[in-house]
């Protein structure tokens, strides 16, 4: 088995290395159904399946999925937490895992501290020897219990694999692994394992990128095994980072103690890199650079290194009403809330040609259904208006029909009329908001606010703001970029204990800083617990 390295910096196209020469290449010489391409997270493995890549879809996926595969299909422990607790109501476990939106340990219960150290201990092959003996002997009790229901864990599924199954699902000739700098030393000895009955392996990734120390992952497991040099390959022109970012950054990165250092030319652009008054705690002047920014119509991402950094952001965001997102964690509430309120808004001024011009008209019974949910039906609506709306638009052949008048008026009563002397010339806005029912008021006044503060036209536009963790946003670019510098505790710990805590620290706000397409903003510190990050 060879092994060769595609090293790809940011923003210089690794993935459509991957998808337009590498893949092919092996497709033709191989044939497509002996090529497999995985990557570790869900997010990296819908971006390569979404290319039009030469071999079956099933031979593209996250490697737990080929563990899964690999291992017949077991019940997944992650799935039976119920069970587990009420077995073991002493280690209870929650959903305060580290993940990318909050990527440091969180100590909400005995149990979720254990399972996170041990789960890190296990995907790093440390010796049992050298564990903590609560961990030890919580995971004794972890697998007893998996043993006892016939589940695996995650990390289960890649280390029963490794003992037990010799080639991955398909008996691949060639086996890629994108992102591969984000793979513990378990997970890429499962890749070696594997590809050692294949003719090669190509890990892809960038090593000066690795940021899930939080789950176990390493550097030195990507890097760690010698390869001849010229089983190096190197992509050198970035596409997204300009010159005055890429200087900023390289110098930052060239802190790290151990990494492989891949010269890339930035982009034919100067771009800039500047600071701001504001900071995670003195919101207002951050909020009014973005907002130029914005203005000029650049695509802006603020960004911070744990997820708690970003609440005084957003509640002004959301006080003053301008629209963000994050459009990489869609799953998130708290940095995507224009999918509740907002979109009940967006269906009640269906009606209104201030909003939509000429394209304005009446609800059809789904779009009334959805916004009549939040009226205070008492003195509005008839008895049982609001339940006829909404029997409506559960029938598929009316759900989507337009209310004719008629209806309209028998299911509305005096409020049709109403409402549509507001929409032609009155203000419909505070006559909905006049009516909410009490339980639904909060919900509605991030959406309220942005009609208000921001114009309705708002309510339809993708917000050019993203806002989340460096993780969450890794793979992601934006034109200004604003940094914001501080450190949780046990960040802090690390910043200041040279080793791989802190290269982790320092690769973490790298991925911060090559996320700009033209300008990179320092944020000031609120405290001294903080990266030593000096814009020159």
């Amino acid at each position: 088995m060879k092994e060769f390295r595609l090293h790809g910096p940011p923003g210089c196209g690794k993935s459509h290395a991957l998808a337009t020469r590498w893949v092919p290449d092996a497709a033709e010489r191989f044939g497509g159904s002996r090529v497999v391409i995985c990557s570790l997270t869900k997010t990296a493995a819908k971006e390569i399946a979404s290319r039009d890549l030469p071999i079956p879809s099933d031979n593209v996926g996250t490697l737990h999925a080929l563990a899964f595969r690999a291992m017949g299909r077991p019940p997944i422990a992650e799935a039976m937490v119920d069970e587990w607790n009420e077995a073991n109501p002493m280690f209870r476990l929650g959903t305060s895992s580290p993940n990318e939106e909050n990527p440091e340990i969180q100590r909400s219960s005995v149990g979720d501290e254990l399972m996170t150290l041990a789960q890190v201990l296990r995907h790093t092959r440390t010796p049992r020897s050298k564990w903590r003996p609560d961990v030890a002997a919580f995971d004794k009790k972890w697998r007893a219990w998996m043993q006892e229901t016939g589940c695996l864990d995650f990390t289960a599924l890649i280390e029963k694999a490794i003992d037990e199954v010799d080639t991955a699902p398909g008996h691949p000739a060639v086996f890629v692994v994108d992102e591969a700098q984000d793979c513990s030393q378990l997970e890429l000895d499962l890749v070696r394992k594997w590809a050692s009955a294949a003719e090669y392996v190509v890990l892809a990734g960038d090593g000066d990128q690795a940021i899930y120390g939080w789950r176990g992952a390493s550097v030195k497991a990507f890097l760690g095994t010698d390869i001849p040099e010229e089983a190096n390959y190197h992509l050198t022109q970035s596409f997204r980072v300009p010159r005055a970012v890429h200087l900023e950054a390289s110098k930052w990165i060239s802190r790290a103690s151990f990494r492989y250092a891949v010269h890339y030319e930035p982009r034919d652009f100067e771009g800039e890199v500047t600071t701001t008054r504001g900071s995670s705690k003195n919101v207002e002047p951050l909020i009014e650079d973005v907002m130029r920014d914005v203005q000029r119509g650049k695509t802006v991402m603020i960004l911070g290194s744990c997820a708690y950094m970003l609440r005084g952001v957003i509640a002004v965001m959301r006080r003053e009403g301008i629209p963000f997102h994050n459009q990489f964690r869609p799953s998130n509430v708290a940095w995507n809330p224009l999918r509740g309120g907002a979109a009940r808004l967006r269906n009640y001024l269906r009606p209104d040609a201030e909003m939509y011009g000429e394209a304005a008209r009446v609800w059809t019974w789904r779009e009334a259904a959805n916004w009549v949910e939040i009226l205070r039906a008492r003195g509005v609506l008839p008895a049982s208006g609001k339940t006829w709306i909404q029997q409506q638009a559960k029938e598929d052949d009316r759900a989507r029909a337009m209310i004719e008048e008629g209806d309209g008026r028998a299911v509305f009563g005096d409020s049709w009329d109403q409402m549509f002397r507001e929409f032609d010339s009155g203000d419909p806005l505070a006559w909905l908001h006049s009516r909410v029912m009490p339980s639904k008021a909060k919900t509605m006044e991030y959406a309220f606010a942005m009609a208000r503060k921001q114009g309705k036209s708002s309510l339809l536009e993708d917000p050019k703001i993203t806002i989340g963790t460096i993780h969450s946003v890794k793979g992601g670019q934006a034109d200004v970029v604003y940094l914001l510098p501080d450190l949780s505790p046990s960040g802090i710990r690390e910043w200041t204990t040279p080793g791989e805590g802190r290269d982790g620290i320092i690769r973490t706000f790298y991925v911060g800083m090559t996320r700009a397409r033209e300008k990179l903003v320092a944020c000031r510190r609120w405290s001294a617990r903080a990266i030593d990050w000096v814009v020159t």
